[in-house]
């Protein structure tokens, strides 16, 4: 039978498109039809040849499932999910799992350069792991390919962040309601041959932009730690909140009338320890409250999202992807969103997540200039003749920063903050100089990733080429 009497067989029956019975014997004998779905925004070169991901890497590590038993810093080993491997500052201090009692737990440890990929849930977030993930241990869902990052590191990432190699790892994905990818599969993705000029020009790419991002990350820890050394501020880790529990594992403390001001809070978190010793140093020295210091704090509006395609749209911040290392957007229709000048975003401005995961902090500075943002975002306008704006947001994003928003958070099953909860947020004011200093460490961090995000655009584009030119 041929494919046009096929066609007319099934006229009634919707139908994507039909796969020779050669292709289903020849690869993993899969029946299930996602698996054959083709879906690259170009036309592969029909000359180009292809391999196995094998050919290229040492190996694909899988861990093995694991219960976690979770403990204090000074038992234990980082531990992330594979959700929190593609944030820009991955929360590495805050879980811990037991290194005594998590059998072979080497197995788990991340190293720098290793291509990590989540392997179950959302399958095929895939980040290069950086300084900040060295010895970190990562979920079991995570896999780790392993190869030589002089040669491929830069080559094996970019393809299997690009459409095409995006495409053939969600067709090995199985699972009839959580979807998973295998370490075995992995190794036998359909990989491209492709010139040796162009995987070393790749790979450069790639191996400076995950220097960047190191870099980045350094120079936000250093202006952080000026923001406590200029402000006469010890590290949060060097005390201990105040309790009267003996024991000392709960932190619970009395409160006077005094502390029941014009808020009339009664949530015990507005009262928390560490926020109050946060706020008691903070008032020993030179302060301003936010709304002093801000143009305007930005509740964003909440509205009915029509998404389009990226030609036709502003793009759209979630949550989530102002902490991400490559934010995967959707894009917002301009025509039938009348007030999308509103939702947009500026540069210098401060976005902090107030929903839900509260308190995350993102510099609009050479990345989201003139996207739209969730109502999910609070928007920081500060007022630049008052403050270094970098420097604002470095304090925000510090511990002290953030036990400040978070003692303002309400709500009973989720968590919320609002535009008018943080004006009282205390920020200390050092000298102009040492604000333009720390600001300019920060503006140099985000710069760099930029920078980043740039190199991995441009591998993207040799790719494309190397794959659709004869």
């Amino acid at each position: 039978m041929i494919k046009e009497e096929i066609f007319n067989l099934f006229a009634n029956v919707q139908i994507g498109y039909l796969v020779d019975s050669e292709k289903v014997i020849s690869g993993d004998t899969r029946l299930d039809s996602s698996h054959f779905i083709d879906d690259v925004s170009y036309p592969v070169n029909s000359n180009l040849g292809f391999t196995t991901l094998s050919e290229f890497i040492q190996d694909v590590e899988e861990p093995t499932l694991f219960t976690r038993i979770y403990c204090d810093k000074e038992f234990g080993v980082p531990y992330i999910s594979s959700s929190e491997m593609s944030e820009i500052e991955p929360p590495v201090d805050s879980r811990f799992i037991s290194k005594t009692l998590t059998k072979n737990i080497e197995q788990y440890i991340i190293k720098r350069g290793q291509i990590l990929v989540s392997a179950a849930g959302t399958v095929g977030s895939i980040v290069v792991a950086t300084e900040e993930l060295d010895g970190v241990a990562g979920t079991s869902d995570i896999l780790r390919i392993n190869l030589d990052q002089s040669k491929y590191l830069g080559f094996i990432y970019t393809y299997l962040t690009s459409s095409f190699g995006a495409n053939e790892l969600s067709n090995l994905a199985y699972g009839a309601i959580i979807k998973r990818v295998r370490g075995f599969q992995l190794a036998e993705l359909k990989t491209p041959i492709i010139n040796d000029s162009v995987v070393g020009k790749m790979n450069q790419m790639i191996v400076t932009a995950l220097e960047n991002r190191d870099e980045a990350n350094r120079l936000i820890k250093q202006a952080r730690s000026l923001v406590l050394q200029y402000n006469n501020l010890p590290p949060l880790s060097d005390i201990k909140p105040e309790t009267i529990d003996s024991d000392g594992e709960v932190e619970i403390r009395m409160t006077g009338l005094d502390e029941f001001t014009q808020d009339y809070r009664l949530d015990a978190h507005f009262y928390n320890p560490t926020a109050k010793f946060v706020i008691d140093k903070i008032s020993q020295g030179k302060y301003f409250l936010l709304r002093d210091l801000s143009n305007e704090i930005i509740m964003g509006k909440r509205f009915k999202r029509n998404y389009v395609e990226s030609d036709h749209g502003t793009p759209f911040l979630s949550g989530k992807n102002i902490i991400q290392i490559r934010p995967e957007l959707k894009f917002l229709s301009d025509s039938e969103i009348s007030f999308i000048d509103d939702l947009l975003v500026k540069q210098n401005w401060t976005l902090i997540t107030c929903s839900g995961t509260l308190g995350r902090v993102c510099y609009v500075y050479k990345n989201y200039e003139d996207y739209a943002a969730s109502q999910h975002i609070l928007r920081v306008n500060p007022n630049e003749n008052l403050i270094d704006t970098a420097y604002l947001n470095c304090f925000l994003s510090s511990d002290y920063g953030y036990h400040q928003l978070l003692r303002y958070r309400y709500g009973a099953v989720i968590d919320e903050i609002d535009d008018k909860n943080i004006e009282g947020v205390l920020i200390p004011m050092p000298t102009e100089e040492q604000q333009k200093e720390i600001g300019d460490l920060v503006r140099k961090a985000y710069e760099l990733r930029a920078e980043a995000i740039q190199l991995e655009d441009e591998a993207q584009e040799l790719l494309t080429q190397a794959l659709t030119q004869a």
